[in-house]
């Protein structure tokens, strides 16, 4: 019988003969295994490196579009639960001067290709989990998609995964953690440029909505405090080094519901949140803008000066003396091609992910805290993920 994926009923073709001390220790210094053997020797950059792809609907499809212009990648398998999908997918790699790739709608049967070593996944958020035990099981390095997981639990089940076979390269989805305007400022930010960081902003207005499907199921996206906001998040633990103390919000949902009957995330909601550094962040998160007002940035500002993390800008107060300038100059093209660029490296050399699974699960923490600080309307802290 035809093998399925757990999320298709659509048959497959058979497969030809795989705390603070935590922020800290998750740095990017050691975000990943190291591991210090290459994986073709020491000319490994010009070996051919083969991949398949697991999900090439809109983000899976810009996956293979970025990996298509990367030296030494052949798509060797693409998997969907669509078949039209599968065959645009395929042409994209015949008409980059690939040879045509395996398609299944069953990623269990892509990991079984004799040729793969690698894997990337971008697929609905409550499949995450299955899909990147499975890679892991296979053997395979895996550019796995944010959120990480849906629960803590299930983050701390793809941790001891990973733990488990440290010669396993896995990234998660955080290409900003690749972006030079982010790690310039970064280490602006460390090195104590901008002063003591006190206050952050975080703002998504978005005026594309709504997007259907799962994106507007709670119980499989998360709700947009997971799905969407993980990437702020994660942004802020990295500039705090430290956990999250506490987090109040409000919000409101039924918006869109007219248009989809069975829609049910928030449409807005607006929180502030408190790390254990002292670090204060604001976040405001819509979905309900008209169009033209579309805007988002993430922010911070310290006692000496500020940075916006989308511009590049870097500031300072009057006191200071010093003027305006922009970091991350030098960048060549987006961040997306950065963290593909990045996990390609990492899988050829055997060095660290730019953002491995624990970084993974602090961003989902943070995400959690705000969604249950929205959801009761009040004050939470990390113990109340635990009731």
């Amino acid at each position: 019988m035809p093998m399925m994926n757990p999320a298709s009923d659509s048959p497959s073709t058979s497969l030809p003969t795989a705390s603070r001390r935590r922020f800290l220790a998750a740095s990017g210094l050691v975000a990943g295994h190291a591991i210090t053997r290459p994986l073709f020797g020491q000319d490994n950059a010009s070996q051919q490196l083969h991949i398949g792809i697991i999900g090439v609907g809109n983000r899976g499809s810009t996956h293979l579009k970025v990996l298509l212009t990367q030296p030494g990648v052949r798509i060797v398998a693409v998997c969907d639960e669509k078949p039209e999908r599968i065959a645009a997918a395929q042409e994209l790699v015949v008409q980059a001067g690939q040879p045509k790739p395996f398609g299944t709608a069953d990623w269990k049967e892509l990991l079984t290709h004799p040729d793969l070593q690698a894997v990337t996944s971008a697929l609905p958020v409550d499949l995450h989990l299955a899909c990147y035990l499975d890679v892991l099981k296979a053997g395979k390095d895996l550019y796995a998609e944010k959120p990480m997981c849906l629960t803590l639990k299930e983050c701390d089940q793809l941790i001891a995964a990973a733990d488990a076979a440290p010669d396993r390269i896995v990234q998660i989805g955080f290409q900003r953690r690749s972006d030079p305007k982010f790690l310039e400022a970064m280490e602006l930010i460390h090195g104590g440029e901008c002063g003591r960081i006190v206050e952050g902003r975080i703002l998504w207005s978005n005026s594309w909505g709504p997007l259907y499907d799962w994106f507007g199921k709670r119980e499989r996206s998360g709700d947009w405090m997971v799905e969407q906001a993980v990437h702020n998040w994660d942004v802020m633990n990295w500039a705090s080094q430290s956990t999250p103390k506490r987090a109040m919000g409000m919000g409101r949902s039924g918006f869109f519901t007219d248009q989809q009957p069975d829609r049910n995330v928030h449409d807005y909601y607006s929180g502030v949140l408190e790390y254990e550094s002292g670090l204060i962040v604001n976040i405001i998160h819509s979905w309900i803008a008209p169009g033209g007002i579309d805007r988002e940035y993430t922010q911070l500002i310290g006692e000496q000066g500020g940075i916006d993390f989308n511009t590049g800008y870097l500031t300072y107060r009057k006191s200071t003396g010093k003027e305006t300038r922009k970091v991350g100059a030098n960048m060549k093209g987006d961040n997306t091609t950065a963290a593909f660029a990045a996990f390609l490296r990492s899988v050829r050399e055997r060095t660290p992910a730019v953002a491995g699974p624990k970084q993974g699960r602090e961003a989902v923490l943070t995400c959690l805290l705000m969604r249950e600080a929205v959801d009761r309307s009040t004050v939470v802290t990390p113990k109340d993920l635990e009731a």
